[in-house]
């Protein structure tokens, strides 16, 4: 039996998880209230001796969650509210076990030791708890200040300036569990120094705000947006860090030379927000609310200041929010040009009718010609339907066109349940007569003997290919030359 089936005996402690908490702090907590060491407690809980290794806080799987909740008697539900992957579908589209992800730092990590700090702290925080633990927020990479104090959060320590990593402290020459009553969330396991005997910088209002919003659309499922009133969390998030690439551009750079800047840029080519510093990250989230601010005309004089195209500014996004794209739309360089026609659609159906029709379409392309329908009607505008959607213009253009001259009717799929006959030339007998008249002829026929004959038979003559195959002795047909001899017949 694996040890990953092994029974799993209830743990005499067993903290519950705080409001916010992440799965590793829980672990810590848990570890501590039974006095042993972290990678003991999680060997014996999930049977894996390099739990660590992974980042824990990204997902957990049933197998996992059944295991935890045999051993510490809270639920699977409460368990998967400490995991990061709540949010996908809000914060991100899905979230991997592995990889770099939108909005989620990084670990860094080598084993059990890590390059970087993949969670921050706030000194406030753990030094009024009653019960210190870390927030699942302070893993994400637009945190950068305390959104209950509004002070600066930290990565390292302030005196030796080793990484945040509470799990390193009972392992190697960290601190004996079974001694130590205070949970290890607030000293450093390289020098053993307190975390929190310091006084934090206090945060830039615009961010403290900013970030507030956000968290509040990770709740909500809305995100607060100025001169929009709201619009849907993934939109919003997505958008968020489409600009963050964008203030990385040395234009933009330039244009906003007032602001303070990220003291160091990542030299990756492809680098992203998650690869700067904490202090890079606050002073780049510092422009982000500035450019957000009375939205689209800072946003749009900072880019005109800039001289940037359309292009930059959708670089890499999969989905455009259609919000967005009408602001970028305003910086094409096709922006000379005469401006589309707005062909209204003929109100044959509702909109909650056309969604029915698209969801019982029965093959896929009535039901895109369906979505195409759908989206029009809310937003009579062809290109901007067709970048949604990643159709072609054409295509939306002639299904509105059918749509609104026909009816309904235009988008079925003709070809829905006819069955695609194999096209023959010759019937069964004719293709007799052509072999017998191949096999007596003394000498090789010409084509143009061939033709002669087919014109007589089926009135058409056939070009030189569609002789050549017949002369190999096979009927004019998709399954090819060698379907009728089969694999064994040459010789």
């Amino acid at each position: 039996m694996s040890r990953m089936a092994m029974t799993v005996e209830r743990l005499p402690g067993h903290p519950q998880p705080k409001p916010g908490e992440s799965l590793s702090s829980w672990l810590i907590r848990t570890a501590y209230a039974n006095a042993e060491r972290l990678s003991y407690i999680t060997t014996y809980l999930t049977g894996d001796a390099n739990f660590w290794v992974h980042d824990r806080d990204r997902l957990l799987s049933p197998e996992l969650s059944s295991r935890l909740e045999a051993g510490t008697g809270i639920a699977s539900e409460r368990l998967q509210e400490l995991v990061l992957s709540q949010y996908a579908g809000t914060l991100f589209e899905r979230l991997e076990p592995q990889g770099s992800v939108r909005w989620l730092l990084p670990l860094a990590k080598r084993g059990y030791r890590a390059s970087r700090s993949g969670s921050l702290y706030c000194p406030l925080c753990l030094t009024e708890d009653i019960h210190p633990h870390l927030r699942l927020s302070w893993r994400m990479s637009f945190v950068v200040v305390c959104s209950s104090h509004g002070t600066a959060l930290l990565d390292a320590c302030p005196q030796c300036h080793h990484p945040f990593a509470p799990h390193l402290n009972d392992l190697g020459a960290g601190r004996n569990g079974y001694l130590e009553l205070e949970l290890p969330f607030a000293w450093c396991p390289q020098c053993g120094e307190r975390l929190t005997d310091v006084t934090p910088e206090v945060g830039c209002p615009a961010v403290v705000d900013l970030e507030r919003r956000m968290l509040r659309g990770l709740r909500t499922g809305v995100l607060e947006w100025d001169g929009l009133s709201e619009v849907h969390a993934q939109e919003g998030f997505d958008v968020l860090h489409q600009l963050l690439s964008v203030l990385m551009l040395p234009e933009v750079r330039e244009a906003l030379k007032d602001l303070p800047d990220a003291p160091e840029y990542p030299q990756r080519r492809n680098r992203s927000f998650e690869d700067f510093s904490l202090a890079g990250r606050r002073a780049l989230m510092e422009r982000l609310a500035y450019l957000v601010q009375e939205w689209p005309w800072r946003f749009s004089g900072v880019v005109r200041e800039a001289g940037l195209t359309r292009r930059p500014l959708v670089a890499n996004m999969p989905q455009i929010p259609s919000w967005y794209d009408v602001v970028a739309e305003q910086f094409s360089q096709a922006n000379g040009r005469r401006a589309y026609k707005v062909t209204p659609l003929v109100p044959h159906l509702s909109l909650a009718e056309i969604a029915a029709c698209r969801d019982a379409a029965p093959t896929e392309i009535e039901r895109r010609r369906w979505t195409v329908i759908w989206h029009y009607m809310q937003q009579p505008q062809k290109l901007l339907v067709a970048r949604k959607l990643g159709l072609s213009w054409q295509f939306v253009h002639n299904t509105v066109t059918k749509y609104n001259a026909v009816g309904p009717e235009s988008l079925m799929d003709v070809r829905r349940g006819r069955e695609l006959r194999r096209k023959r030339l010759l019937n069964a007998e004719q293709e007799r007569d052509l072999r017998a008249l191949i096999d007596s002829s003394p000498e090789r026929l010409s084509n143009e003997q061939l033709a002669d004959w087919f014109e007589a038979q089926i009135g058409k003559r056939p070009d030189a290919t569609t002789l050549w195959i017949y002369r190999r002795g096979v009927s004019h047909s998709r399954l090819g030359r060698r379907a009728k001899r089969g694999r064994n017949s040459r010789k």
